[in-house]
C-alpha cells in the first residue's frame, strides 16, 4: 500500500504532440508483458480519447470517461476480421510446430479454417470462415454470410508472441498469448485478452455436436485471490 506497483515506464517524444502520440500508440501494441496484470490496454484507450488528445483533462478524467472501469475495447467487425486472419496464420504455424515429419517451426497450410471469437459486453460470440488463396484471404461472417477480401502484404511472428502483418488497408499488430491445446488460442488485442477457438474443416463440421461447457454462476459467491478458510463472519442482521 505504500508503493506504486510500477513495472516500467513508457515514454515517447516527437516534434509535436501528434507524432509523439503515434509513436506511443505503436509502442503500446508492441509492449509485451505476460504473467502479471498490467494497464497497457487502458493506457492505449486513454490516448485515443478526444479530450486527452486535445489536452483537456483533469483528475476527474477516469471517473468521467470510465465510470464502470475498463476491461478492453469492444471489437468492431474490422477488428474481428483482422483477428480471424491472424488466427488462420497461427493455426498453420502451430500445426507446423507439432508435425514431426516437417522441419521444426515450418508452417503447414490449411487453406480453410473456421474461427470462433468469444465476445464481451453486448457483443456475442462470432464465427468466421477464412479461406486462403496465395496472398489473398476471403473472410466470411458465418452469421450474415458477408465476405471481405484482404491481401496479405507481409507477416512476421517474433519472440513467440508478437504478430505483425500488413493488409491492403494498413499495418496491424497483435500479441499471441498461447495455445492450451490445438484448438484454443488466446490473443491480446485492442486492450484486452481475446479467447478464440480455431478449427479446420473437419473439426468445425463436428463441433456443432459437442455439448457446451456449463457456465458457473458466481453471482452469489465471493471469490478469493488466495486460498484460505473463513474462520468467522463479524456481522449480524441489523
Amino acid at each position: 500500500m505504500y508503493y506504486d506497483p510500477m513495472i516500467s515506464k513508457l515514454i515517447a517524444w516527437g516534434k509535436d504532440r501528434k507524432e509523439a502520440h503515434e509513436l506511443i500508440d505503436k509502442a503500446f501494441d508492441e509492449y509485451v508483458i505476460q504473467g502479471v496484470t498490467h494497464n497497457i490496454g487502458f493506457g492505449k484507450s486513454i490516448i485515443h480519447n478526444e479530450s486527452y488528445m486535445a489536452g483537456d483533462y483533469s483528475t476527474a478524467f477516469i471517473p468521467k470517461f470510465y465510470p464502470n472501469g475498463y476491461s478492453g475495447n469492444v471489437l468492431t467487425n474490422k477488428d474481428m476480421e483482422v483477428l480471424a486472419l491472424a488466427c488462420h496464420k497461427m493455426k498453420n504455424i502451430n500445426a507446423g510446430y507439432h508435425k514431426e515429419d516437417l522441419v521444426q517451426r515450418n508452417e503447414i497450410h490449411n487453406s480453410v479454417v473456421y474461427v470462433s471469437i468469444f465476445g464481451k459486453g453486448d457483443v456475442g460470440d462470432r464465427d468466421w470462415k477464412v479461406e486462403m488463396n496465395e496472398s489473398e484471404y476471403k473472410i466470411t461472417d458465418m452469421a450474415s454470410g458477408k465476405s471481405t477480401i484482404s491481401t496479405l502484404k507481409n507477416f512476421s511472428f517474433v519472440h513467440n508472441s508478437l504478430i505483425r502483418f500488413g493488409l491492403n488497408e494498413g499495418e496491424h499488430t497483435l500479441q499471441f498469448m498461447g495455445s492450451t491445446n490445438d484448438l484454443r488460442f488466446d490473443f491480446y488485442y485492442q486492450g484486452g485478452k481475446i479467447n478464440t477457438m480455431i478449427y479446420d474443416e473437419v473439426q468445425y463440421k463436428y463441433n456443432k455436436h459437442m455439448k457446451p461447457h456449463p457456465k458457473a454462476d458466481y453471482s452469489k459467491s465471493v471469490i478469493s485471490h488466495m486460498p484460505g478458510a473463513v474462520l468467522s463472519v463479524s456481522v449480524v442482521v441489523g
